[in-house]
């Protein structure tokens, strides 16, 4: 039989591209996916078959149908597969599990400051893997392995750190968090990790830039629906663009003037002691500091949301702490970019607050061990 248009070519990007759509739709019949993937009905038989017999899918409730047969609506299946996501922080370590949707199923934190040549602290990362392993009576065989996103560049492969100057994590390697893990680990760019999963929930942001504004500053960039790293695995460096070149702070890279001197959080919570909950609060109320403040922080943030825009115009997602928060004071931002626009002054339509607002990073670097479990259907 001759291929419908836009049948995909091989068996395994058949079976992927049939799991991504039930995923995406959360529910899906054989006619859903005949008339959107264009597909032919045998092609979609075997996939629907291989997913079913792998328990990655299941069949759910009948459609009801006014004449002939009911058709059945396939769900992902629950309890399948899990991923654990660990981020390692300068001050905390956080865990969460997801399935094959990406639902955070269970989350835990740490207080913890880091000492990676500690061996008491790398045996508290396996611990903490047990810890959500357990709390979910996870079978080892239905763990598809542990991702461990960490604020440093990591080469491509996973397997080592190749800049990690901000946080001592230069010449790290992957064995080395991993030293009591017991499953298959991969570590991931927290930035990256974080972007990831806002786009992984988000399939219409085919192209965006996720900002990570926390105590440090980062970004991911999202090409086509995928992470674009670069020629050298360095792209997404966004806190070290150079906003304000004269009269600005020194930054750790050594130059001057980097978002990340005026875009991290202490540019805000430093009038509260560290609490940005807190500054927040002050803001909702008014308060004149914490106003200046944010006007200061916006401006800066909104020069360099226009200026990655006019290069890529994309998306853009606010994520980190920030991100957060920033849902009852976005349309201050909106209008500061919207008054550096040079052609679209609807910057609504294309910055957004996340999707994940709590533990986002080391959820996406969960999400990144489901993504490539799924590749290799």
């Amino acid at each position: 039989m001759a291929k419908k248009n836009g049948e995909i070519k091989t068996k395994s990007e058949n079976k992927q591209a049939i799991f991504n759509f039930i995923r995406i739709n959360r529910a899906a019949t054989r006619q859903d996916i005949y008339v959107k993937l264009g597909l032919s009905l045998p092609t979609i038989k075997q996939g629907i078959e291989f997913l079913e017999k792998e328990e990655l899918i299941a069949a759910a409730e009948k459609v009801h149908n006014t004449g002939g047969r009911n058709a059945l609506t396939y769900r992902i299946a629950q309890g399948s597969r899990y991923a654990i996501g660990i981020y390692v922080s300068l001050h905390h370590l956080a865990a969460v599990c997801v399935d094959l949707t990406g639902a955070v199923l269970y989350e835990k934190r740490y207080s913890l400051a880091l000492d990676l040549q500690s061996d008491s602290y790398l045996r508290k990362i396996g611990e903490l893997v047990e810890d959500v392993k357990n709390a979910l009576h996870i079978e080892e065989r239905c763990l598809l392995g542990v991702g461990i996103a960490i604020p440093s560049l990591v080469s491509e492969d996973g397997e080592s750190v190749i800049y990690g100057m901000i946080s001592n994590f230069s010449g790290i390697t992957r064995s080395v968090l991993a030293k009591y893990i017991p499953y298959p680990v991969k570590m991931y760019h927290d930035s990256h990790a974080a972007g990831y999963a806002e786009v992984w929930q988000n399939p219409a942001l085919k192209n965006a830039v996720y900002l990570n504004l926390n105590n440090a500053v980062g970004s991911s960039i999202i090409l086509n629906g995928k992470l674009y790293t670069g020629n050298n695995h360095l792209s997404g460096e966004a806190g070290h663009i150079i906003i304000r070149p004269e009269n600005g702070k020194r930054c750790y890279c050594g130059q001057k003037g980097c978002l990340y001197t005026v875009c991290s959080t202490s540019q805000l919570d430093s009038l509260t002691g560290g609490d940005l909950k807190q500054f927040f609060h002050l803001l909702d109320k008014q308060d004149a500091r914490a106003q200046t403040a944010w006007d200061t922080y916006l401006e800066s943030l909104a020069l360099a949301i226009h200026n990655i825009r006019i290069m890529l115009d994309c998306s853009f997602i606010i994520g980190g702490y920030i991100g957060t928060y920033i849902g009852n004071h976005i349309n201050e931002l909106h209008q500061k970019i919207d008054n550096l626009s040079v052609f679209t002054r609807y910057s609504r339509t294309y910055v957004f607050p996340c999707t994940y607002q709590k533990e986002a990073t080391a959820a996406g670097a969960a999400i990144l061990i489901a993504q490539s479990y799924i590749e290799n259907l």
